[in-house]
């Protein structure tokens, strides 16, 4: 019998948290804008993630690793070592004399790297605006003042 109780108060120690969850009455806050911007200026996508734009943080996060990782490696050569001792090594050494294609390209790449990290940080301030912004077409608080009857009326709700 002591194991069924001891077992029935575990279980709804861990289960009682998670109800909150199902049942969908989470409380949602406002974004910080400059907070989102400052997220996505350190790592990319980070800002859009936090403002619950979760695949355009995703998509922001690969297409500026694509491009750092392809401009730093016009210019240098990558080789992979694996021993036998499970010794795992990367060395990367840059090119003696790169040719003038090389340099093109990478200074293009690191023209498209700067723009869309600029382009990245704005579109996170943006998008927490956003956010706000549809959180307060969902949620209402209204208050009504009445002088010449010294009375106030205040609501509350949310549109679903």
């Amino acid at each position: 019998m002591k194991r069924i109780a001891i077992f029935l108060i575990i279980f709804l120690l861990l289960a009682v948290p998670f109800t909150s969850f199902a049942s969908g009455n989470e409380v949602k806050t406002k974004k910080d804008p400059i907070f989102a911007g400052a997220l996505s200026w350190y790592v990319p996508g980070l800002g859009q993630i936090y403002s619950e734009a979760y695949l355009k943080g995703a998509i922001f996060w690969v297409v500026e690793e694509s491009l750092m990782v392809g401009t730093v490696l016009t210019f240098a050569n990558l080789k992979l070592d694996i021993t036998r001792a499970f010794d795992l090594g990367m060395v990367i050494k840059s090119r003696e004399a790169p040719d003038e294609k090389d340099k093109r390209t990478a200074i293009l790449l690191g023209i498209s790297l700067i723009t869309v990290h600029f382009f990245n940080v704005v579109d996170a301030v943006s998008t927490a605006l956003r956010y706000n912004r549809n959180l307060e077409n969902y949620y209402f608080f209204n208050t009504d003042y009445d002088y010449s009857e010294n009375r106030i009326e205040m609501s509350a709700g949310f549109k679903f």
